[in-house]
């Protein structure tokens, strides 16, 4: 069900609640710009609602205040969208955790209210910036983890304290990286421009005055939690999540990948599909990205969570002590994002939606790597379209890099047995059936 025909469900559901006009007007017209000003932009749906989402939705405004009452009808907008949980929790188009995130995220009046007061001017903030950014869970992590790391000669680091302290930068720092991150610090209000002249913000000397490791804390989850580097770099496609995914899937339990550049270029048509969920395949992804490797260098190279080398025809990508323990960290929102987008991806296979669960599943593989029922899904859709050589292809591989239990394995083989008959793969088909059998005992 597209978020249109959702839509429609969801007033008929508020008219036989017995809601009145007014407010099923209202209601449909949250939800309505909710669509149109966020959820089409970022790709996402009702069903996928973020809190990165949700924060730019409430960002507007401009649109609160000619559109949705202004401050007082922050709560409207929230109570809104509890009415719109409730109706996805009873059509079962969200369940479990991720109804409880909506009623979490939805239930927060005051936050909201509050950020409305900031984003207006009614008060200032930068003691509560300052304690968001540094005392919130994951910026304390860092911290801790800081104690035997300099960070003072990371290059993000020495670039933001020449800027805090309007400190003339060298000529090699005036490029395109400085430009990109100067933008960065206008974004999160650290600094602005008065006349063509950079000067520092409230905020930004209450952030020069903290602890190093603090300051390096508070700059990290801004650029990985807060900022929409989309409008920064000039690319409404660009996600710094997709960068997060890639690196955190590959080294929360791995030290470096060597990338042989001849080997990568001379990958046989075949194995393609295989190729792009290997973990090479994904760190060159990221440079294939307009900006991608800018903002790989800004936000991980150059702040010590990640080391590039060349070497005999190789690149070598290593992450670093400090890195190893943030991806560490950080998997575990990757882990609750891979669940979401498995069951995204279900739900769009029983919609019979074939081509955007395929697109979908490609991303999947882009960003997080192989996954047995993602592998299965893919080669459900390949027999679909009757494309059983690819289809045995990444069912083979699933199976063949598979721990061999689980029921993703179990339907993995069975699959693997149709398209081997399918091909009429006589040897596969005695030896998978075999298996098969064996596992169902």
């Amino acid at each position: 069900m597209t978020d249109k025909e959702k839509v429609i469900a969801f007033e008929k559901y508020m008219r036989e609640k017995g809601l009145d006009e007014e407010t099923i007007k209202y209601n449909l017209l949250v939800v309505k710009l909710l669509i149109s000003r966020v959820l089409l932009y970022f790709q996402e749906t009702l069903e996928t609602i973020d809190s990165f989402t949700f924060e730019e939705f409430t960002d507007m405004v401009s649109v609160i205040d000619s559109d949705l009452g202004g401050r007082e009808g922050i709560p409207k907008i929230l109570d809104a969208m509890m009415e719109l949980t409730e109706f996805l929790k009873q059509n079962k188009f969200i369940k479990g955790g991720k109804i409880a995130h909506y009623k979490r995220m939805f239930n927060n009046v005051d936050y909201y209210l509050e950020k409305y007061d900031r984003l207006t001017g009614k008060r200032d903030d930068t003691k509560d910036f300052i304690k968001e950014i540094t005392s919130n869970s994951f910026s304390s992590f860092v911290i801790k983890n800081c104690e035997d790391v300099n960070n003072y000669g990371f290059k993000t680091m020495i670039l933001l304290e020449k800027i805090l302290n309007d400190i003339p930068l060298e000529d090699y720092e005036k490029n395109e990286e400085t430009e990109i991150f100067i933008k960065f610090l206008i974004y999160n209000n650290l600094v602005h421009y008065e006349k063509d002249v950079l000067e520092i913000t409230k905020k930004g000397r209450a952030l020069s005055r903290l602890d190093i490791d603090e300051r390096y804390a508070g700059i990290l989850y801004l650029m990985l939690f807060k900022t929409n580097w989309s409008l920064i770099v000039g690319n409404d496609n660009f996600d710094i999540s997709k960068i997060k995914g890639i690196l955190t899937s590959i080294f929360y339990n791995k030290e470096d990948v060597v990338i042989n550049v001849k080997e990568l270029i001379k990958v046989e048509e075949k194995n393609s599909i295989i190729e792009i969920a290997t973990p090479r395949f994904r760190l060159a992804s990221i440079e294939a990205m307009a900006k991608g490797g800018l903002i790989l260098d800004l936000c991980f190279v150059n702040m010590g969570l990640l080391e590039l080398s060349a070497k005999d025809g190789q690149l070598i990508y290593k992450a670093t002590k400090l890195g190893k323990e943030i991806y560490k960290n950080l998997y575990k929102d990757v882990l609750y994002e891979i669940k979401n987008k498995i069951e995204f991806i279900s739900s769009i296979i029983r919609d019979k939606k074939y081509e955007k669960a395929e697109s979908k599943i490609f991303e999947f593989l882009m960003i997080y790597g192989g996954n047995n029922v993602v592998w299965d899904y893919l080669g459900q859709i390949f027999m679909i379209y009757k494309k059983y050589e690819e289809a045995y292809t990444v069912l083979k591989y699933a199976y063949d890099t598979s721990s061999k239990r689980g029921k993703a394995v179990k339907t993995i083989l069975y699959h693997l047995v149709l398209v081997a008959r399918k091909l009429k793969l006589t040897d596969e088909i005695e030896a998978y059936e075999e298996k098969l059998t064996g596992f169902e005992r």
